[in-house]
């Protein structure tokens, strides 16, 4: 980053002004997870960062400095906000914040993709949203609402941004049968051919696909100039400087999650293939930024469509937590406390199942120990499969023995990046023999005891899990059905009314002790 640094110096002496460098200023945020008003600790919130954004155009402007505004996606499902006006609201967040383009994110097809087509349309949105890797969009109502790449033509520069969706497999179920997410790598070859064709000056791949494929991308490239990516909810201080083919270092940038922060990113553009970082900052998003009057006003009828949506307010207070409740924190870091093992058991209890499954991915923003409110459940687990679920429901399956260990087995693995927690699953403990709750990290699979006697291979077990995990394994391929043998929904299961009747019940809440 010395480089950056002495840039910036010569910058602060007016070469900025010079004929010879094209100066841009590349405004970023990734993950906004409709977090209209922010995270819980005060930072976030679409009104200040509307203002931030306004500061930064302003700011460049003076300097002579165009700006483009890019989002790289996941800007729908993730909190209650996200059920204002039943998703379209999430969609119109994207002009009222100024995005020039967005990227598909697994979080915003997350209901299909007719669905999302069907958002767009009653939204009117004029932000387009980028993927070059969607199949099947004429058969969505996709085809012309969601391009490849879009065009910005700025001081005479051809700047082509394109976009490209994760390809991550367990995140396609809702996108089946009508269409699916192709290779990356192939449709970002396909971009840099057409733009080397087309004389773009510059190419930018916006992209949710996360930094290891991002990074892969690069080095295996010559032509991408600039990656702005999302997914990871890593926060990057400085960008990620990675060599492409031709040896030159190309930056990938990330902001994090949530709107807690915005990048801006000054690129000094020569020509095709040169281009360099001259200056990058992370601006935090924090409480004694000035909102936007006309955002804040957006958030506020959102407010009030979502209590409408849910036909209660999201103020009334269910009960006490002494705990943490598990979830993403401020800019999307995950915490798990001992509320995972809680819903685990609420799980298993509700199927009647040998074993209960929480899966802490699955846990939306972490809520503080104290009062919990309506709101802070639905934000805690805002997951569901279609307007008018009261969230998702549990599932009752039947599993192996052998494929028990070895799922076992794979969660505790090096690749494993899901976080798991299990209830009805024990392991004695080395000292005094007494049996423990198993946890993934500590034990092994030949230690685990259901109802405690070891795993048997040819014994069948039952297994309570989220319904989503079936029906989307079923959808994605035939072998989940059989691995998943008989699983079947809980009537009356939806996880919104079990979870606030077990904290009413159990307030307040505290770890379990057994």
């Amino acid at each position: 980053m010395k480089q950056l640094r002495i840039l910036t110096f010569i910058l602060s002496f007016g070469v900025m002004n010079s004929v010879s460098a094209k100066l841009v200023q590349i405004i970023h945020t990734n993950d906004l997870h409709s977090y209209f008003t922010g995270s819980r600790n005060g930072n976030g919130g679409y009104a200040r960062l509307k203002t931030k954004i306004d500061e930064l155009r302003a700011e460049a402007s003076s300097k002579g400095i165009p700006s483009l505004y890019l989002d790289a996606g996941d800007f729908g499902e993730g909190s209650s906000f996200y059920f204002s006006n039943e998703g379209s609201d999430s969609l119109r967040a994207l002009d009222i914040l100024g995005v020039d383009a967005t990227v598909l994110g697994n979080h915003d097809y997350i209901l299909g993709g007719t669905e999302l087509a069907r958002q767009i349309r009653v939204a009117k949105l004029k932000t387009p949203i980028l993927s070059a890797n969607l199949e099947g969009k004429f058969l969505m109502g996709l085809e012309g609402v969601m391009p490849d790449f879009k065009d910005f033509i700025i001081d005479g520069l051809k700047i082509r941004v394109f976009g490209l969706t994760t390809t991550e497999v367990h995140f396609q179920y809702p996108l089946r049968p009508l269409g699916f997410i192709s290779s990356a790598h192939k449709a970002a070859v396909r971009m840099a051919n057409k733009g080397l064709k087309e004389n773009v000056d510059f190419m930018v791949a916006l992209t949710h696909t996360g930094l290891a494929t991002d990074s892969s991308l690069v080095k295996k490239t010559h032509s991408i100039d600039l990656i702005v990516g999302g997914h990871d909810h890593y926060r990057f201080n400085e960008p990620v400087m990675v060599p492409n083919l031709n040896g030159e270092l190309i930056p990938i940038v990330q902001t994090g999650a949530h709107g807690a922060a915005v990048g801006s990113l000054i690129m000094d553009i020569q020509g095709k293939g040169d281009a360099k970082v001259v200056d990058y900052k992370l601006h935090d998003i924090t409480p004694d930024i000035p909102e936007d009057h006309e955002t804040r006003e957006f958030v506020g009828s959102a407010y009030i469509n979502r209590n409408i949506y849910f036909g209660r307010s999201f103020e009334d207070v269910i009960g006490i937590s002494t705990i943490p409740l598990s979830g993403t924190g401020a800019g999307g870091d995950n915490q798990k406390t001992c509320w995972s093992r809680h819903v685990a058991r609420i799980t298993r209890n509700v199927a009647q199942a040998d074993l209960g499954m929480q899966f802490d991915i699955f846990q939306g923003e972490q809520i503080p120990a104290g009062e919990i409110r309506f709101g802070d459940l639905v934000d805690n687990f805002p997951h569901f499969r279609k307007w008018g679920d009261k969230g998702w429901s549990i599932s009752r399956a039947t599993i192996n023995g052998w494929v028990l260990k070895n799922a076992l087995r794979f969660l505790n693995g090096p690749g494993a990046y899901i976080s798991v927690t299990m209830d009805g699953l024990g392991a004695r403990n080395s000292t005094d023999k007494k049996i423990v709750p198993y946890t993934i990290k500590t034990h092994t699979p030949e230690m685990a005891l259901v109802n405690g006697e070891p795993i048997r291979n040819m014994q069948f077990y039952t297994l309570a899990i989220p319904s989503e995990i079936p029906y989307g394994f079923g959808n994605i391929t035939a072998i989940g059905k059989v691995i998943l043998w008989g699983a079947k929904k809980i009537p009356n299961s939806d996880y919104w009314g079990l979870l606030e009747k077990y904290i009413r019940e159990n307030s307040p809440l505290k770890c379990l002790e057994d």
